[in-house]
């Protein structure tokens, strides 16, 4: 099973670090620095950034979910909704599989700021061994 011990390069672009994983039920908490960089022009943090850090939760949980490490695996849906204001620092977020099946799996994620508020979430769709 994968841990999370190796991030991607786009996972550690967005400043990701695994808090906690629980493989047994495809779940994965991890924290994001949302750096100046990602920042609008409102100098709010832009949403194709949190929408990466939520695709980030997703395919985690996923991952953690294989049998066999290494399994290739690729979004095929991600929607994304945008609840609450995303500004400069460390967001927290949660990703969970909701349902997995030999090559389609969905999960959902959640990020939330320094206050505990809901900033983002997402549900996607993820084609296993592709």
């Amino acid at each position: 099973m994968e841990t999370g011990e190796y991030e991607s390069p786009a996972a550690r672009s967005l400043g990701k670090k695994v808090i906690e994983t629980d493989p047994s039920r495809g779940y994965v908490k991890a924290s994001f620095v949302a750096s100046e960089t990602f920042v609008n022009r409102s100098g709010r943090i832009f949403g194709g950034y949190l929408a990466a850090m939520l695709d980030t939760l997703c395919g985690h949980a996923v991952r953690l979910t294989h049998r066999e490490p290494g399994t290739p695996q690729v979004t095929l849906e991600l929607k994304t909704s945008f609840i609450g204001r995303a500004d400069v620092g460390v967001l927290t977020g949660e990703g969970w599989v909701r349902h997995r099946g030999k090559s389609i799996a969905f999960a959902e994620a959640e990020l939330r700021n320094a206050a505990g508020e809901l900033v983002a979430k997402a549900s996607a769709t993820l084609k296993v061994g592709a």
